[in-house]
């Protein structure tokens, strides 16, 4: 199984023939219910895939540690391991190798009630204030249209940060994982907004429907590797293992 990655990670043994290998994977670690810490245990969506994958890899053992957002990406993309929950960009797969697509995330835009807007394109969002994880990505077209100042990203650390600044007006709109359903869940996970949710509304079209990925930074050469996890992946989805695994994630 997944185990907590607690030690550093100098000395991995990564080449070809050179036995079972302990692999590094760094996640974000608030934000439900994709992957995130609760109780002092590794959770979500991702998590449990990766466990999934982890049992069918017979000579290698993933090694995993969350922290925010920001800091798991600074220690996949500094070569310290991989990275789960990545979205594409053409300036990560510049710095990153990909695997096949693990889980599709429709992206939630969430505002106060009283604050709706009509919502089908980014163009939608200009002059607002987007809450979001602090150095995430939406895709290639989120990138450009924030580059471009159609609307300001206003990052945090996890999904209780940007619940509260939504409450106070501090933001115009938030992104939250795994839409409707998944922000319910995330209610649920933090419970002291629960007693707010009829003051929150899910807008019905979501950002986008955002494949996310496991990427290894290039100089860690684990392209040969992507292809035995990802027939891993494919075959779990084609046995509804995966299937199941997020329905159960859901609460259904």
């Amino acid at each position: 199984m997944v185990k907590l990655f607690v030690a550093c990670v100098l000395g991995l043994l990564l080449g070809a023939g050179a036995g079972a290998a302990d692999i590094a994977v760094f996640s974000g670690d608030g934000s439900p219910p994709k992957m995130y810490v609760q109780e002092g245990k590794n959770r979500g969506i991702l998590i449990d895939i990766l466990q999934y994958a982890d049992q069918h890899l017979h000579n290698d053992s993933l090694q995993l540690a969350l922290y925010p957002w920001a800091r798991a990406y600074l220690q996949a993309s500094s070569g310290d391991g991989g990275i789960v929950g990545l979205s594409w960009t053409r300036r990560r797969e510049e710095l990153f190798d990909y695997s096949d697509p693990l889980f599709f995330d429709e992206v939630a835009v969430v505002v106060r009630k009283g604050n709706e807007f009509p919502f089908r394109t980014l163009s939608d969002l200009r002059g607002k204030r987007v809450g979001i994880v602090r150095d995430a990505s939406y895709g290639e077209a989120f990138e450009k249209a924030r580059d471009a100042g159609v609307f300001v990203v206003d990052g945090d650390n996890g999904a209780s940060n940007r619940l509260h600044k939504l409450m106070a007006g501090r933001i115009d709109c938030a992104l939250f994982n795994v839409g409707k359903a998944g922000f319910e869940e995330t209610l649920r996970i933090h419970k002291d907004f629960l007693p707010f949710k009829n003051t929150l509304v899910v807008l019905p079209v979501p950002l986008r429907s955002d494949p996310n990925f496991l990427a290894f930074p290039k100089s860690m050469h684990m392209k040969p590797w992507l292809v035995t996890f990802n027939q891993v992946i494919k075959k779990g989805y084609a046995r509804g293992d995966i299937p199941k695994i997020i329905a159960q994630n859901l609460g259904s």
